[in-house]
């Protein structure tokens, strides 16, 4: 998620350094290789030593030749630099939202209320209620039913681990169990059919939108629910709008990208709010939409001009795909496909389309780009084994 970021800055001629956990392997820091990264710094883990990572980012930014603007991408990196927001504004600019909104949309056992409070359209969605049992609540819930932990990315678990969709009641029963073991509030939520829709925003520190990208998810991988493995840049005022009056409802300020899921015929439903650049983050700047760069203008105080209906300054139908990850999904999309030889003709016309964008090769950043490769390469081995 990094990657994009720092390369749509340093192709708009903003001087970048890198920095990862000291508790991480480098070889796995893309952004390390890239030729976009002027120096790489090691910081120490903020989720260990919160007080040791502040006052070595500082130093940092004091040795750089000019105020730093600061773009934290990892969710525990965000949260500490919004918890200390005063401290870190101190000596660099950085475009962050408050603590108390990042944390709401953070949490989806309150995001879900609050938005559907604002007029942001939300599954149908059920808790177990106090005493009752979770035969009593597989009972008078419908199926097909999502499960879903509000707080899973804070658990260090996969997109694929952090919600699950179940089809019966013995399903159900066996995957609420397991989820209860995480000791959070469990989300159980109406099935939304459709595609998934991502709006992508950049707010300045008046909660205006100074940026406004959407995309639609092709596929994913997994193929039940994973990060996107193919996408599109698309045209949505409708998605834009619903973003929109609820970042603005949270007093947003900085990145998030907002999901939906849905058709036009059945209507669109809120999913999550991603508070931080998502993994298909690279179609936006592919597409026209230096989502990373209007981070940067935010954080130094660019204000948006009056905003009165969404109107894509971007490409719309540019595709993007992660080529390893939409290998992998291939077998099962053809699976489920009604129309297996239609399928498989334009997924391969996919792979040969030199229109179709890719999610980290970039020939002029040709270091990072076989790195990302290796480590996957690697990866993929072992799932096959």
């Amino acid at each position: 998620m990094s990657l994009p970021a720092i390369r749509a800055l340093g192709k708009s001629g903003v001087p970048v350094v890198c920095t990862e956990r000291d508790v991480c392997d480098t070889k796995a820091a893309l952004g390390f290789y890239s030729k976009y990264s002027k120096r790489n710094v090691l910081l120490p883990d903020a989720d260990t030593d919160t007080a040791l990572f502040l006052s070595e980012l500082s130093s940092l930014c004091s040795d750089l030749d000019e105020r730093p603007v600061v773009i934290p991408v990892g969710i525990s990196t965000l949260l500490t630099l919004c918890e200390n927001r005063d401290e870190v504004l101190g000596f660099c600019d950085c475009a962050l939202p408050p603590f108390s909104s990042i944390e709401l949309a953070n949490n989806k056992s309150r995001l879900i209320p609050f938005a559907k409070e604002a007029g942001v359209p939300v599954p149908e969605t059920t808790f177990k209620a106090d005493g009752e049992s979770v035969l009593s609540l597989s009972q008078r819930i419908t199926y097909p039913s999502v499960i879903k932990l509000p707080l899973g990315e804070m658990l260090g678990l996969p997109p694929e681990k952090r919600y699950s969709i179940v089809s019966s009641k013995e399903e159900f029963i066996k995957t609420y169990t397991v989820f209860e073991q995480y000791g959070q509030e469990i989300l159980v939520q109406q099935y939304i059919t459709g595609d998934g829709y991502g709006v992508s925003c950049v707010f300045d520190k008046n909660s205006e939108p100074l940026e406004v990208f959407c995309h639609r998810r092709i596929r994913e991988y997994p193929s039940s629910g994973g990060p996107s493995c193919f996408c599109e840049s698309v045209d949505s005022p409708q998605l834009a709008e619903y973003a929109i009056k609820l970042l603005r409802t949270l007093h947003w300020e900085g990145v998030a990208m907002v999901e939906f899921k849905g058709t036009p015929e059945t209507g669109f439903y809120l999913m999550e709010i991603n508070p931080r650049f998502w993994g298909s983050s690279a179609l936006a700047p592919n597409s026209g939409c230096n989502i990373p760069f209007a981070l940067y203008r935010a954080a130094r105080g660019e204000l948006a001009k009056p905003f009165s209906s969404f109107s894509p300054s971007y490409k719309t139908g540019h595709k993007m795909r992660f080529i390893i990850q939409d290998l992998l999904s291939f077998p099962a999309y053809l699976k489920k496909s009604e129309h297996k030889l239609k399928f498989a003709v334009s997924f391969l016309s996919g792979l040969l389309n030199p229109f179709v964008s890719d999610g980290v090769f970039d020939i002029s950043d040709i270091r990072s780009s076989l790195q990302y490769f290796k480590q996957a390469l690697k990866k993929t081995d072992s799932i096959v084994r």
